[in-house]
């Protein structure tokens, strides 16, 4: 047998590297401890639901009980909002899945002297799907290959929980799998912390695990998923009309502001037209008024020359012989039908501007 000795290169880097190795756990148990769980463990899989809780049960309480069993990062009490009274369920999160198994392995459980029911939290995702908060202990495994034996699978899930019976579904005449097959377990707890994990890679091929559901359970699923659809169809029209009426008062809202502006802006444009016509008012009586006066001052001063010429014609008629009397006094009595006239055409046109003055003066005046 050749026996090599190490030299000093050799050791050197062979210590080099055991450093780098100490370094590198001394990260990862930091890591661990600074963030108080393991990253590559989901807050999801960290989470159990606790149902059955006593109403005098409060988040210290409750932690007090579960924090035996590992380190929590989360504990609550569910609560309604108004009220504030405890809702009869909680939550409770540790740092890493080991503390929950350990948690579930402990039970029953009991807090303020009540046996609760602890089970693994349901996403949000899962939470609307049928038989999602079912306990049972039957799992269906759909995507087995044709080279997937019963030792496959219970190679695979035989570190989850104690396997009671493996069935691997099979065409009766052909004797072909079938593609499916369905694994029982002892417990729930073990069906609920497998599906959780949807997928699952049994012999090099991902196949889907979910809850193996009897129709019993699926009807109860189907009753339960048709009582909450009936639910909220009934509960559609009101939400409507909670809407319509928030619609309408936002609408109404909208419209008594935009009503506001458009009346104070009326209002003004009102007080400036009415401005505008009392002044336009003001101004055509003026015109009016000085028509008027004119007229007047002209029948006033055709009626003195008239006056005038009669007593010139009366001159003349007196003065000079016949002949020149006759043709002055008909020359005297054309002018004085023709004043005569224009005297009376220019009192209806008094009368007439008068009676418009009048009409005008109703009319733009209140």
């Amino acid at each position: 047998m050749l026996w090599l000795t190490p030299t000093a290169q050799t050791q050197n880097s062979l210590t080099k590297k055991q450093t780098a190795n100490s370094r590198m756990l001394t990260m990862k148990v930091h890591i661990r401890t600074s963030n108080g769980h393991d990253p590559k463990e989901p807050e999801q899989l960290r989470k159990l639901f606790i149902g059955g809780l006593s109403f005098e049960t409060t988040d210290d309480s409750l932690r007090e009980h579960f924090e035996k069993w590992g380190t929590l990062t989360d504990c609550v009490v569910m609560r309604d909002p108004q009220t504030k009274r405890s809702r009869g369920f909680g939550f409770v999160t540790y740092s890493c899945v080991e503390e929950v198994d350990a948690a579930m392995c402990a039970r029953p459980h009991k807090v303020d002297g009540r046996v609760v029911e602890p089970k693994r939290a349901v996403s949000r995702e899962d939470s609307v799907k049928p038989g999602a908060h079912l306990t049972v202990k039957k799992i269906f495994v759909g995507g087995i290959k044709e080279d997937t034996e019963e030792y496959n699978l219970r190679d695979y899930f035989e570190k989850y929980g104690k396997i009671e019976t493996i069935e691997v579904m099979e065409d009766r005449q052909s004797g072909k799998k079938r593609g499916f097959a369905f694994v029982t377990f002892d417990d729930h707890d073990t069906v609920d912390k497998i599906v959780v994990q949807k997928y699952h890679t049994i012999n090099g091929h991902n196949c889907e695990v979910k809850k193996a559901l009897s129709k019993q359970e699926m009807q109860s699923a189907g009753s339960q998923r048709v009582v909450f659809v009936r639910f909220l169809r009934s509960s559609l029209p009101v939400l409507k009309a909670v809407e319509v009426d928030l619609a309408i008062s936002w609408v109404g809202e909208e419209t008594l502001e935009v009503v506001e502006v458009t009346l104070a802006v009326v209002e003004t444009l009102v007080e400036e037209e009415a401005t505008v016509v009392e002044v336009a008012a003001e101004v055509v009586m003026e015109e009016v008024m000085v028509d008027i006066m004119d007229l007047e001052v002209m029948v006033a001063t055709m009626a003195v020359v008239l006056v005038i010429v009669v007593e010139e014609a009366m001159v003349v008629v007196v003065d000079q012989d016949m002949e020149t009397k006759v043709v002055d006094m008909v020359a005297v009595v054309d002018t004085m039908v023709t004043m005569k006239g224009e005297i009376l055409a220019s009192e209806l046109c008094l009368e007439h501007l008068h009676s418009t003055f009048t009409l005008v003066t109703c009319e733009l005046l209140p």
